[in-house]
């Protein structure tokens, strides 16, 4: 088993701070000395601390009015949505409080993610979308949200292209490029994969394989969310097996 390697160059750039942030988060959950990985992993820990440090600068002056107000409007629609699921919870119809049991354990497993960091709300609910318009529509539709997803999708979508808009504006403002980072950011990650890749050879898979599904699930929510930006299936979306 190997882990995906995305097409990186074709994240934005919160999208690739919020990706490296679950990676670390991974690495730290798992322990970069049971990964045997720590030179490269506190390499890249270095090189991703400057992208931050860029990014957040971008983000201070990015956070318009006009951002606050679309933010505040997807947080009233995901809380609308997850409070008519919790009211299908006392359906007279059984079929539809099963469907609405079943939805909230979707909810569940995301999060209240109106609460969540920006970056991080924008990726939740791109994926929990993804899911309640795929093996989970039957679901919503019993408990007729469908209005609400659709809601939310735009919402979400006016988010991102408000923020992306004025990321591009203030980008020439930032002293440290997002941009000149991120490439050294990928190839020290680039590392990472091949070493483990190639630790998984010589010792074997058990120790790292419970690593690499949960990375690759955490790859399939972006790769999904760049193939809806493209206007393509999820299969569409260049990915690259690292030897």
């Amino acid at each position: 088993m190997k882990i995906v390697w995305m097409n990186v160059a074709r994240m934005r750039n919160d999208e690739h701070v919020q990706y490296y942030t679950e990676f670390i988060n991974a690495v730290n959950k798992f322990g970069a000395d049971k990964l045997k990985i720590e030179p490269l992993y506190e390499a890249l820990l270095s090189l991703f601390g400057l992208e931050l440090e860029a990014f957040k600068k971008v983000m201070k002056s990015a956070f318009t009015a006009e951002i606050k107000a679309a933010d505040y409007r997807r947080d009233q629609l995901f809380r609308g949505m997850a409070d008519a699921i919790k009211s299908a919870l006392n359906h007279f119809d059984e079929e539809v409080q099963n469907a609405a049991t079943r939805l909230k354990i979707l909810l569940n497993t995301y999060g209240n993610l109106a609460k969540k960091p920006l970056n991080e709300e924008t990726a939740g609910i791109f994926a929990i979308l993804r899911d309640l318009n795929s093996k989970y529509l039957n679901d919503a539709q019993a408990v007729k949200i469908t209005d609400w997803m659709n809601e939310l999708q735009a919402a979400n979508e006016e988010f991102s292209r408000l923020v992306q808009d004025r990321y591009e504006e203030t980008a020439t403002k930032t002293d440290l490029k997002v941009k000149e980072i991120r490439p050294q950011v990928d190839e020290a990650c680039r590392k990472i994969i091949e070493r483990i890749h190639a630790l998984t050879v010589i010792e074997g898979e058990e120790e790292y394989v419970e690593f690499i599904k949960y990375i690759n699930a955490v790859s399939a929510k972006y790769i999904a969310i760049i193939a809806r930006r493209y206007s393509k299936n999820v299969t569409g979306v260049e990915t690259e097996n690292i030897s």
